[in-house]
């Protein structure tokens, strides 16, 4: 069959939904550089930086060699550009075939239908099978074209895998595989994508990539819209339309393998490396999955303009009433979380209390040897409630101060955190989980007292026996009264010396293991994750400020007859350090990590998983399916800023001189409509 005989139409470029549409209006008005009658146009220089994806710039010839491509666009031939004619192009390279379609339009110069056989064949070299198809034939149709140029891009990535691999072992070394892949596929050298690419050297003890490996990572990359609509299909499948985080959201490898024929299973091998940070993972969360999509969208935006299409990474702002109403929510979650890691921890913080009351230096004068033995004998003496002696007021007190603490830091960092990158600086956690902590004094003071008069009224009525006048076990109501409202915050410049540090290191430690031990953002964090990110982050940060607490202990107990008084903050640090030495102010430390760290790691699980549980109404991230296509609206639109690489790239490596074989008329054919 001749070329005259398959001779088939161009295809017709696809309607542009209107939000496209806006979009490619937003880039023309941005990059727009010239005026002609009142109306604004596109000079080759400025199309070029318009249709460049953000790689282009780490190219050679940079972002200038799209302006090849400008003839194709300017179809009135006027050397400038409308944005009715920069839309209908963008709308050209949304086509499947758009790769293909470009490259035709450049070399076709002004045949609708059918292009050169001449110029076709320096594009399929060096297919032996394609050129002597076209050796005797003048002219090639656009079909024929497109198909070619399919065979032509395979031919082209199995020859430059063995352009580095001149062993023939069948693996190239992965410090080339940046340089490799980025030939097929738009890559941001400082991006997500490229900084995981070493996790898939999995040949020769981790120093090179197969080739299997490789034909999949160029395929995945080749077109990302694939992973958007095989996460889709996963989404789908698994039925998930409540409304959760994408942090939350767990997918296995199974499962993609299962629900979507759209990527093979070394490709979702490959894309679940990419997401979860680690090589061969079998789980990742959509959270990582969106990164790589992200990653891809980064590289894909036009170099002029890429704040355009940066998906938001902050929350749109609330009403007073809403914020009002949200602080509110988070409040009373933390009430909860709270009362339950208080009453969790509240024997080891009695035992703790007992101890570091002890003010004798002498080992045989001393009540309790150390904490073991303090529990022991409050158990032996007291019960088993003498544990929980004090709890009644500690609860009424904790929900407001774990309530107010883990509010104002979650409020701290969402209003101290980057609208830009959605990231927050390690200075400004410092800031926010102190000044969470000066906060919560406010509660803290109070409770404290008050608890602590109660826990060591054991040891008073105890010493008290026999005693001529005896002593009546007070309530929590009667210390309130007898402290009086100035009384309740006494010490409280020792609590304020003891709660910021102790919660700017707390939330600071918290927020990194999670992150940094526990991956979070890669994968789901579950009850245990969250525990012991807690647990962790409760230890250096309990311990450090022990000798603050010691003080505050020591300033809030009534002293015994014959005990030390102390006046001050710094009187009461003096004169424990004269009398008992430098270790007396880390007196129940083990004990207050024992105490702190179960807590605040029990604490903060409950506070997130209720969090999780019961989302805060109209603030939902909606179901994952929805939030994929939200966050990835772009990508496809973007993709075509990739087809002009691709075609660009084509006629680069066949060394494709512009104009060669070019008839008298050089004016480009309208696109057809």
């Amino acid at each position: 069959m001749t070329p005259q005989e398959s001779t088939a139409p161009l295809p017709a470029p696809p309607a542009l939904p209107a939000g496209d549409i806006a979009r490619y209006s937003e880039i023309f008005d941005t990059c727009a550089d010239t005026a002609l009658e009142g109306a604004r146009y596109m000079t080759p220089v400025a199309f070029a930086r318009a249709i460049a994806p953000a790689s282009s710039e780490h190219a050679p010839g940079g972002p200038s060699l799209y302006a090849k491509f400008f003839a194709v666009a300017d179809c009135e031939a006027r050397g400038v550009l409308s944005k009715a004619e920069f839309i209908r192009f963008q709308a050209m390279l949304r086509q499947n075939g758009a790769a293909a379609l470009l490259p035709f339009q450049v070399i076709s110069h002004g045949h609708v239908d059918s292009v050169d056989a001449r110029a076709l064949a320096t594009l399929v070299k060096p297919d032996g099978a394609a050129t002597n198809y076209l050796k005797d034939r003048p002219q090639a149709t656009y079909a024929e074209f497109a198909q070619l140029m399919d065979t032509s891009h395979a031919d082209r990535i199995r020859h430059a895998f063995s352009g580095a691999d001149p062993q023939g072992s069948g693996c190239m070394p992965a410090t080339s595989l940046h340089a490799v892949v980025s030939e097929f596929a738009p890559l941001d050298p400082s991006g997500l994508i490229s900084q995981r690419l070493p996790l898939l050297a999995r040949s020769e003890g981790g120093a090179a990539v197969g080739y299997p490996l490789f034909l999949a990572l160029v395929s995945l990359l080749s077109d990302p819209s694939k992973i958007r609509r095989a996460t889709e299909e996963v989404l789908q499948n698994q039925r998930l339309k409540t409304a959760v985080q994408p942090g939350a959201v767990e997918l296995s490898q199974a499962a993609f393998t299962a629900a979507s024929s759209l990527l093979s299973p070394l490709e979702v091998d490959v894309l679940f490396t990419l997401a979860a940070g680690h090589d061969s993972a079998p789980v990742t969360t959509l959270a990582g999955i969106n990164a790589v999509l992200d990653a891809c969208h980064k590289s894909l935006s036009p170099a002029a303009a890429p704040v355009l299409h940066d998906v938001p990474t902050s929350k749109p702002d609330r009403s007073v009433l809403r914020e009002t109403a949200f602080q509110a929510y988070n409040f009373a979650i933390g009430a909860v979380a709270g009362g339950i890691g208080a009453a969790f921890v509240y024997p080891i913080d009695l035992v703790k209390t007992r101890m570091q009351n002890q003010r004798s230096a002498v080992v045989g004068e001393m009540l309790y040897k150390n904490s073991i033995d303090c529990f022991r004998k409050v158990v032996r003496n007291e019960g088993i409630l003498g544990l929980y002696r004090g709890l009644g007021p500690q609860l009424v007190g904790v929900a407001p101060e774990k309530a107010i603490k883990l509010t104002v830091n979650d409020f701290m960092r969402s209003r101290l955190t980057s609208k830009d990158t959605g990231k927050i600086a390690f200075v400004s956690e410092v800031i926010a989980g102190g000044t969470a902590g000066a906060c919560q004094v406010i509660f803290t003071n109070p409770l404290e007292i008050v608890k602590i008069r109660l826990q060591v009224q054991g040891e008073i009525l105890k010493e008290a026996v026999g005693a001529t006048t005896p002593i009546v076990r007070r309530s929590a109501v009667t210390i309130v009264k007898e402290l009086g409202l100035l009384g309740l915050y006494k010490g409280a410049s020792a609590c304020l010396l003891r709660d910021i540090p102790f919660s700017a290191i707390y939330f600071s430690c918290y927020s990194h293991i999670k992150k940094d031990l526990f991956h979070e953002g890669e994968r789901r964090l579950g009850m245990l994750d969250l525990l012991l990110a807690g647990a962790l982050a409760g230890m250096p940060a309990a311990y450090l400020a022990t000798p603050a607490d010691v003080i505050k202990t020591r300033l809030q107990v009534v002293a015994k007859s014959g005990e030390t008084v102390y006046t001050g903050l710094l009187d009461a640090a003096r004169k424990i350090y004269k009398e008992e030495g430098f270790k007396a102010l880390f007196k129940g430390g083990p004990a207050r990590v024992l105490r702190s760290s179960p807590q605040f790691g029990t604490t903060l699980m409950f506070y997130e998983l209720i969090h999780r549980m019961v989302p805060f109404p109209g603030d939902e991230h909606g179901s994952p399916a929805d939030r994929l296509r939200q966050q990835s609206r772009e990508l496809s639109s973007q993709a075509t800023l990739f087809h002009a690489e691709h075609a660009l790239r084509i006629l680069h490596n066949a060394n494709y001189k512009f104009g060669s074989f070019a008839p008298q008329s050089t004016k480009p054919q309208p696109i057809p409509q």
